[in-house]
C-alpha cells in the first residue's frame, strides 16, 4: 500500500525494495491467463450487450529492448564472454587474457560511427565479430576444462544463449538459408523473436503476438506467441472461445485475412454473418447484407482497432517494459485486464444512472 500510494511510514518503512518485482514474479510464474479470464467473465457477463457479436485481430505488444541488428548482438555477446573471462582468470590469480580486445572495440566502435554503413563493411565486421566471438568462447571452454571450476546457473543460461546465437549468425552469413527460425535478437531476452508485420512505418516489430477476440467491448487473449503465426488460421477457436463464454456467436467481424474458403464455409454452416465481402452472386436481400457488412466493418476498424491504441498508450503496454518471459506475459495481461476494468467501470456506472433515471 506504500508504493501504491507513493509514499512511506517512517514507523513502518519497508525494507525489501524488491517486493514488488518479488510478487510480479510469484503472480506471472502461477498465472493461468484462460482460468482467470474465466472467472472475469462469468461476473462481467451480466452488464455486457450484444454479445452476438465477436471480433477479432491480432497486435504485437513490443519488448522494450533497443532496435537489434546482428552486429550489435555479436558484440554484445562478445562483450558478455569477455567479463565471464576476466571474472574467473581473476578469481583464479591469473593475468589478462591477451585476446586484442581493446582493438576489436576500437574497429567496432568506429564501424557504428558510421552514419552509412553499407552492406559489403556490414559483411565484413559481423565476419570479424564472429571469428573473434568463436575464439572467445574456446578460450573460456579451454580455462574451465583446465582449472575445473564451475560457473553460476546465470552465467549458463547466458553462455548457452551466445552459443546459440553464435550458430545462428554462423548460418546466416555462411549457410544456405537467409532466415533462421527461433532466430535470438536480444542477449537478454532471448525469447523474443522478430514478427514481420509488413506495416509501411514498422515492417518488423519485437514482441509477443496477441490475438485478442472482443466482445462488447472488452478485450480477451484468445492466443499470445513470441513466434510469429496467421492470425487468419485463429478464427475457428475464437469462434470457439466466444461459444463457450457467451453462448452462440451470430456476427463476426474481422478483416481481409480472415475470409479464406475455409473460413467462410465454416461461418456458413454455423450461420454466421460476417464482415467479409462476398464472392460470387449477389443472392438475396443483397443490399441489407451489404449494410451489415459495412457496420460490422466501421465497428471494427474503430471499437477493436482503437482498442490497441487505448492500450498501448495509456496501459503501459506501448513498450512491455518486464524483464523475462513470464513477466512479460503477466504485463500483458494485466493491461488488459485493467482496460477492461474501466470500460466495465463506465459500464456499469451508466446502467445505474438510467435506473435512477427510470
Amino acid at each position: 500500500m506504500q508504493y501504491f500510494c507513493g509514499f512511506q511510514l517512517n514507523a513502518r518503512r519497508i525494507k525489501d525494495r524488491n517486493l514488488v518485482s518479488w510478487w510480479r514474479c510469484y503472480i506471472a510464474k502461477h498465472l493461468n491467463i484462460q482460468q482467470l479470464q474465466t472467472v472475469l467473465i462469468n461476473c462481467w457477463k451480466p452488464y455486457l450487450q450484444q454479445t452476438h457479436v465477436t471480433m477479432m485481430d491480432a497486435t504485437v505488444y513490443e519488448s522494450n529492448i533497443r532496435y537489434p541488428t546482428d552486429a550489435k548482438l555479436l558484440w554484445e555477446s562478445i562483450v558478455k564472454i569477455h567479463q565471464i573471462n576476466q571474472q574467473k582468470r581473476k578469481l583464479l590469480k591469473l593475468r589478462r587474457s591477451r585476446s586484442n580486445y581493446d582493438r576489436q572495440k576500437k574497429n567496432y566502435l568506429g564501424y557504428q560511427r558510421n552514419r552509412r554503413k553499407s552492406k559489403r563493411k556490414d559483411k565484413k565486421v559481423r565476419k570479424q565479430l564472429l571469428k573473434y566471438l568463436l575464439r572467445c568462447l574456446q578460450g573460456l571452454q579451454d580455462l574451465q576444462s583446465r582449472y575445473q571450476f564451475k560457473f553460476s546457473n546465470k552465467e549458463i543460461k547466458l553462455i548457452n544463449t551466445i552459443e546459440v546465437i553464435y550458430a545462428q549468425q554462423h548460418e546466416l552469413l555462411y549457410g544456405i538459408r537467409e532466415n533462421v527460425k527461433q532466430r535470438i535478437v536480444s542477449l537478454h531476452k532471448p525469447h523474443v523473436r522478430p514478427i514481420i508485420r509488413g506495416k509501411e512505418i514498422k515492417p518488423v516489430e519485437f514482441g509477443a503476438k496477441v490475438h485478442k477476440v472482443q466482445v462488447g467491448g472488452l478485450s480477451f487473449i484468445e492466443h499470445l506467441s513470441y513466434e510469429n503465426f496467421n492470425e487468419g488460421t485463429r478464427l475457428k477457436q475464437s469462434v470457439a472461445f466466444h461459444q463457450k463464454h457467451f453462448g452462440r456467436c451470430s456476427q463476426l467481424a474481422a478483416d481481409a485475412i480472415y475470409a479464406t474458403n475455409e473460413n467462410r464455409r465454416y461461418c456458413t454452416s454455423l450461420d454466421i454473418a460476417t464482415s467479409f465481402i462476398q464472392k460470387g452472386k449477389q443472392g438475396k436481400l443483397s443490399d441489407q447484407k451489404s449494410a451489415m457488412r459495412s457496420v460490422l466493418s466501421t465497428v471494427r476498424a474503430t471499437v477493436l482497432e482503437g482498442s490497441f491504441g487505448n492500450e498501448k498508450n495509456h496501459y503501459l503496454l506501448g513498450k512491455v517494459k518486464a524483464k523475462t518471459q513470464e513477466t512479460e506475459i503477466a504485463w500483458i495481461f494485466f493491461g488488459m485486464l485493467t482496460a477492461n476494468a474501466s470500460i466495465i467501470r463506465k459500464t456499469i456506472n451508466s446502467q445505474q444512472q438510467l435506473q435512477r433515471a427510470g
